[in-house]
Parts: structure tokens; sequence; C-alpha cells
């Protein structure tokens, strides 16, 4: 029986022989969490599908800069949501619509969700004030709902160092909600 490759020993492999099976191997254990995670941003399957082959790509470029100072599926996850961002803000700054061109009034609604919405639009602007770094950290264990001592492993930290991090982070997100919507 083959032995599994851990990613780094992949990585290893393909670059000193250049063999794409190892690239194919990596893809295929992440296309999945890639594609979800690009869904998460996107909430939309084709987009999601498009950005995760384009992520695929810029990863297999890049694979000579890996440089294994953190999990490859750290890495590779920081680059997924980097290009999530980017491709969103590229879009937010494409729509431009004058505030005197929106009826305001007329704006269908959705089977009551407009409260929903706005939360979530509201969260979105919070989120966005989080560092990369804690984002990634909130999509493994939240989104990506891996283990905290898996993710401990791939930050090569302690346990309650990764506990202690998320625990900072929510109390971050909920402080900046709180200080931006729920003014008196």
């Amino acid at each position: 029986m083959k032995r599994v490759l851990r990613d780094e020993e992949l990585i290893g492999s393909y670059l000193n022989t250049r063999r794409a099976d190892c690239l194919e191997t990596l893809y295929k254990r992440y296309v999945h969490k890639v594609y979800g995670s690009c869904l998460t941003f996107t909430r939309d399957p084709v987009k999601a599908e498009d950005y995760t082959h384009d992520i695929f790509l810029q990863v297999f470029i890049k694979i000579d800069q890996f440089q294994g100072r953190s999990a490859f599926s750290t890495w590779l996850f920081s680059i997924s949501q980097n290009y999530c961002r980017q491709k969103s803000r590229v879009a937010n700054r494409m729509v431009v619509v004058a505030m005197d061109e929106v009826d305001i009034d007329n704006i269908p609604d959705s089977e009551g969700s407009d409260t929903a919405h706005a939360m979530l639009s509201q969260m979105a602007v919070v989120m966005e004030k989080i560092s990369p770094d804690r984002m990634a950290l909130l999509q493994l264990k939240y989104v990506d709902n891996i283990d905290v001592t898996e993710i401990a492993r791939q930050y090569n930290i302690n346990h309650s160092a990764v506990k202690m991090r998320l625990k900072r982070t929510r109390e971050q997100v909920i402080d900046a909600y709180q200080k931006q919507f729920m003014m008196d």
C-alpha cells in the first residue's frame, strides 16, 4: 500500500520532479474547502467555481514561493481569502448608482428578509475591519469547521493560544458591531 504524502511532501516532490500528479493531489484535497470559502464570500455557485479555479491557478503558479512557515492549508486559505476580498472590492467599486436614482420605497421585500439582510450587510462592514490573519482564523474554525487542535498545529502555537485568539477576535467583532450599529 502506498503511503499518503503530507502536503509539504507533495510540494517538495513537485518542486523536485515537476510531476503534475503532486499538484493534482493537492487540488483534490482542498478544492471543496476552497469552493466553500468562495461560496461564503460570493453567495453565487458559478462565481465561487470561477474563483476556486483562479485561486488554484495562482497557488500552483506561486507554489515555489511556499516557504513552509505555516501549513500549506493555511497558506492556501490565506490566498483564497485575499483573492475573494480583492474581487469583492473590485465588484463593489464597479457598481455605482447615484443615491437620487434609487427609489427606496419600491425596493422589493423578499419574504421579510430586510432585517436579516441589513444585519448581514452590517456584519460584512464590521468583518472588513478585521485583519486578514484574524479572518483566516475565524474561517478555519467557523466556516471550515477545523478543530482547535488542528488550527494550533497549523499555526504552530499551543491550543490555548488559539482559543484566546478566537475569543479576542469574537470580542473585537462584537465590540465593533455594537459601536457602529447599536448606538443609543
